[in-house]
């Protein structure tokens, strides 16, 4: 059986109990928070004259404009961040590329350098036995 929290809060003035799974803390911002849409509310011209029904369909509204809002700019977040990832990846795929690229040269490199050695001391082969030096 799971453990419920339960907390009273002030929300609007008057005390309700809370009960939930999640923590104290958790709760309590909560309840704090819909505590702070009611009084910004309660500052509109005209609120006070509204029924009780229309000013909670009035937070509700505010409250659902503001996680809207905030998804969409999670959203916005997320596409930049899967963006950022696929660049990333491009990048690394590129330094990968370059960095096989460069030990392609360096091996051709070696083998260069390996070849002019032989070449070389076939010339002073040849030299000595023809006598040049």
């Amino acid at each position: 059986m799971e453990n419920k929290t339960k907390l009273s809060v002030v929300i609007d003035g008057k005390v309700y109990m809370l009960a939930g799974s999640n923590s104290e803390a958790h709760m309590q911002r909560i309840a704090s928070y819909v505590d702070s849409k009611i009084r910004e509310l309660k500052l509109q011209n005209g609120y006070s004259k509204l029924s009780p029904e229309y000013r909670h369909i009035l937070l509700a509204l505010n409250i659902s404009e503001e996680l809207f809002r905030l998804q969409d700019e999670l959203n916005v977040y997320n596409q930049e961040h899967l963006e950022n990832e696929q660049e990333l990846y491009r990048l690394k795929q590129e330094i990968v590329d370059k960095d096989i690229r460069i030990d392609t040269a360096n091996k051709l490199v070696i083998e260069y350098k390996t070849k002019v050695n032989e070449l070389q001391k076939r010339i002073i082969e040849l030299e000595t036995k023809n006598g040049l030096h």
